[in-house]
């Protein structure tokens, strides 16, 4: 999901909604400002502080810029809390968090992208308690939790699901709730209608090619378990990766196929189904979508195996916040971004994605307006599921291997079960060297 969004790209939004830009130098060079220590201390050495650090990318980037210093804005007015920013581009996040971390400068809020570096040494808060009644997925609850404790608080919670034509869908019956048999017959009369279509075009090439976990999941895969080992390889991901590569052989997917692809041939009305994340409203018309295709966007629940859940990988991002000096005012701030309305509602209207919490997002009445995030909510968010290896700092390399693994399968370049037990040993040597 390579193409930026004139709003919001999805890395940004992967990264925890926020943009990081002149962080990495600010911080290497000394230059985040410190935080005093606070007037008062916590159960577990947490104390306030009259300036905390952010740490992101969204105040760097103007798509996003305005929303965030809002929030800023906001919270500073309520609180009497300074939020200086540490600004750096999100395609360096990991790599300044974790330089920064090592130097024990690290204090404060930060967004989600590359959190996963901080993890070792054990500088994160326990934010438990904050997602208490905010009726955020516990899906992707758990890809942040570690050890019984959520060291990111969730801002946006969707996931990656199946974008429809649904002019086209509702010709051949495709909704909600079909299997996996019933899903493929309703491609085949896609087909027959209308030869020129393909009818889902589903990510076929890497580096997209992540989305064959999320179908390993609804077969009955682990994939990776929360112990960190690996069952690709087992008879529910070689049905799942069996299947999938059956559309392609049958023509109901196409080979080659990039995410970026697959949204230009949605917004031409070349395809009737694709996979994507909710900004698949804004991209179909940043595509030039012609208005029958804008107006029929709509989402659908993946379709089942064997009776299994549905499942799609979950997507988003939030915040984490450093423990011990200015735990508390982190926790007021990351507290004060996921629960007030008008800064929620700033947000969406940002970034057209709606807030992780429940609670609050139900309050927005743009969002209960607009058709495709409410369907895209009950229909995809709310079935989505973060990968075990999402709370490792080679998450992206683990995801790398996956889609290049299921690439060589669907090119024909290793028989499916082969295919499957080579990933299992690049997967699994990975998770040894970095759990």
């Amino acid at each position: 999901m390579n193409t930026p969004s004139p709003q919001l790209s999805r890395r940004a939004f992967l990264g925890g909604g926020t943009a990081l830009a002149a962080f990495g130098a600010l911080a290497l060079a000394g230059c985040a400002t410190p935080a005093p220590p606070g007037a008062s201390a916590g159960a577990n050495g947490a104390t306030k502080a009259k300036t905390i650090n952010f740490y992101g990318n969204s105040l760097g980037e103007d798509a996003q810029k305005v929303a965030w210093q809002a929030v800023v804005d906001g919270y500073s007015e309520e609180s009497g809390v300074q939020v200086a920013p540490v600004i750096y581009p999100y395609d360096q996040a990991a790599t300044q968090l974790a330089l920064t971390g090592r130097s024990g400068n690290l204090m404060g809020v930060g967004q989600s992208g590359g959190w996963q570096v901080l993890t070792p040494m054990d500088v994160l808060a326990d934010l438990s308690e904050l997602a208490e009644g905010l009726g955020i997925p516990q899906g992707v609850l758990d890809s942040y939790t570690m050890d019984g404790k959520l060291l990111v608080l969730p801002l946006t919670a969707a996931g990656i699901g199946i974008i429809a034509n649904g002019e086209i869908a509702k010709s051949v019956g495709i909704k909600s709730g079909m299997t996996v048999e019933q899903f493929a017959t309703a491609l085949e009369k896609i087909k027959s209608q209308d030869a020129s279509l393909i009818p889902y075009a589903a990510v076929t090439k890497n580096p997209d090619l992540k989305d064959g976990a999320h179908w390993m999941w609804g077969f009955g895969s682990e994939v990776v378990t929360d112990d960190f080992e690996c069952t690709i390889g087992d008879a529910e991901s070689v049905e799942a990766i069996t299947w999938y590569k059956s559309l392609q052989d049958a023509g109901l997917t196409q080979a080659n196929v990039a995410r970026s692809d697959a949204r230009i041939l949605f917004a031409s009305g070349r395809t009737a189904l694709y996979d994507d994340a909710p900004l698949a409203s804004t991209f179909v018309k940043t595509n030039g979508a012609a208005q029958n295709v804008i107006d029929n966007i709509n989402a659908i629940a993946r379709p089942t195996a064997n009776g299994n859940p549905s499942y799609n990988r979950a997507w988003g991002g939030g915040l984490f916040a450093t423990a011990g000096e200015g735990e508390l005012s982190s926790r007021d701030f990351i507290t004060y971004a996921a629960t007030n309305v008008e800064a929620a509602t700033a947000l969406y209207e940002q970034s057209a994605v709606a807030p992780a919490a429940k609670s609050v997002a139900d309050q927005i009445p743009a969002l209960a307006a607009d058709t495709f995030q409410t369907a895209f909510r009950t229909e995809v968010s709310e079935h989505a599921r973060g990968a075990a290896w999402d709370r490792v700092p080679v998450t992206a390399q683990i995801d790398t291997a996956i889609g290049a693994g299921v690439a060589n399968i669907l090119a024909g370049q290793v028989d499916v079960q082969s295919g499957l037990n080579s990933l299992k040993k690049e997967v699994q040597d990975l998770l040894d060297s970095n759990s």
